[in-house]
């Protein structure tokens, strides 16, 4: 029987270093939100679910999330970081006393990621369910991570604006890390942006 997986797509930020909402930049055939939910769905997944906090109401209107097999949790203290997003998330996730074997945290503002890594990802924790799965950024890893339920009372306690990274970096004996090249790139100015869609009209020629 296969393992059962949540996802968590983190999407509470207010984005302060662009001019406009990050999660709501055109991209492919829509905007950021929609295409990380797109990737995700092509994953073996059992619940997806988005995490909105900043202009909550109106990304979820704009992407018609309700439509959507999805579902929406709102942090109204995402001001306080993605640490506590991602915990706020976590105790929801917990408190509705779904059995999951894993969740997979990853970000809507990484346009590159594709669906066959997650799902890499996920198979590496099909090997390993004891450990975390995470991505390689070189001196450290980060998101995509998928974390077994052992770790989920931890995550429910994260702060601040690190995210899991710190959490993530004091496991380094029970993290295997994957590596995900550029796809780990992340979108957080307009100069980030406009680059990314330079490259990407350029390799369409």
């Amino acid at each position: 029987m296969p393992l059962q997986i949540a996802v968590l797509i983190m999407a509470a930020g207010a984005s302060t270093r662009m001019k406009g909402i990050k999660q709501l930049m055109p991209w492919k055939d829509s905007n950021f939100l929609l295409e990380t939910i797109k990737t995700v769905q092509q994953c073996n997944v059992l619940n997806i679910t988005i995490v909105l906090g900043s202009n909550a109401e109106l990304i979820s209107n704009q992407c018609h999330l309700n439509d959507l097999d999805v579902h929406v949790i709102t942090n109204t203290n995402w001001a306080e970081g993605l640490g506590n997003s991602i915990a706020h998330a976590v105790k929801v996730k917990l408190e509705q006393q779904e059995t999951y074997d894993g969740i997979l945290i990853c970000l809507a503002d990484q346009p590159l990621l594709s669906h066959e890594y997650l799902n890499k990802v996920i198979n590496e924790f099909e090997k390993h369910p004891e450990k975390i799965i995470g991505t390689n950024y070189g001196k450290r890893v980060g998101v995509p991570a998928l974390f077994p339920k052992i770790y989920f009372s931890e995550l429910s306690k994260l702060k601040g604006d690190s995210g899991a990274k710190l959490f993530l970096n004091e496991q380094s004996e029970s993290i295997i890390s994957l590596q995900a090249n550029k796809q780990i790139i992340d979108i957080d100015t307009n100069a980030e942006y406009e680059q990314l869609m330079a490259h990407t009209n350029k390799t369409k020629i």
